[in-house]
């Protein structure tokens, strides 16, 4: 059941701003020219000011300061930099407090980012174009806790959530309980308010739904699990998250070969 509340305030979230309506148009094309890619973003001085920031977090540890877009890009590759455009675009839509989840908004921000990172390199080996494809879903797949952090904080139940979250595994079941849907629910909503490819909403839909996936979003919304499984709110690239989430690759009939290698490539660098 939907909790009419919260999808009133996904209902009253502006539109994406023009920049990043011409850059999503740009890349329903396919991998767009690095040239026309920069060339929108650098006519939104805004757009150009935050991804400077995003991209000189330290969790990324780049020995120099990244001052062009033309360098982040380079850096980052254009699939990322979507990523991180469309992150930035919708967040700046709420007021965010995620103490519910006992997480600050630069941990936010880097489990956004591990999850992409981990989803991007585990298939550009296997699929680039599912690559491309998963990635930015994958970065924005938990923007639901935004809504949800602050329905929890509104019903004045943080305290309790917390001492739940420390019990609970199954988180999404958990957020349920308090607020009628869980992260997924929330985030399939955001996405369809604010037009995104229909793969977005439709692959949150499913994503922790029993029922039959179809067929066409089915390794999309597989693919999503394992990288929650690996890297989530509790748990982000440990020892054990890992190899649950081989465990759930193995169980499926999936390969666990280049899954376990970029895992563990991406612990080290984050544990550095």
């Amino acid at each position: 059941m939907a909790y009419i509340p919260l999808i009133a305030r996904v209902d009253s979230l502006p539109p994406l701003p023009e920049s990043v309506i011409l850059l999503e148009k740009l890349f329903s094309h396919g991998d767009p020219d690095i040239d026309d890619l920069v060339k929108i973003i650098t006519l939104d001085p805004l757009l150009t000011a935050d991804i400077l920031a995003r991209v000189n977090a330290p969790y990324y540890g780049f020995s120099k300061k990244i001052v062009s877009i033309l360098q982040a890009v380079t850096l980052f590759g254009s699939t990322q930099v979507r990523a991180i455009i469309l992150s930035s675009s919708i967040q700046k839509s709420f007021d965010i407090d995620l103490a519910p989840y006992a997480i600050s908004t630069s941990d936010f921000s880097k489990i956004s980012t591990m999850q992409s990172e981990l989803v991007f390199q585990w298939y550009m080996v296997i699929n680039i174009d599912m690559a491309r494809e998963i990635t930015p879903i994958a970065f924005l797949m938990e923007i639901g806790k935004i809504l949800l952090a602050k329905d929890i904080l509104q019903k004045e139940k943080k305290e309790a959530f917390l001492l739940d979250l420390e019990k609970y595994e199954n988180i999404a079941h958990l957020e349920s309980i308090y607020t009628m849907m869980s992260t997924a629910e929330v985030s399939a909503l955001i996405f369809k308010q604010l037009h995104l490819n229909d793969n977005f909403s439709e692959s949150m839909k499913y994503l922790d739904n029993e029922k039959e996936i179809p067929e066409a979003i089915k390794e999309t919304v597989f693919a999503l699990q394992v990288v929650r499984t690996a890297v989530n709110i509790k748990e982000q690239l440990t020892e054990e998250s890992i190899a649950n989430a081989i465990e759930l690759l193995a169980q499926n009939s999936y390969s666990t070969d280049t899954f376990k290698r970029v895992a563990l490539r991406l612990q080290r660098r984050y544990m550095e």
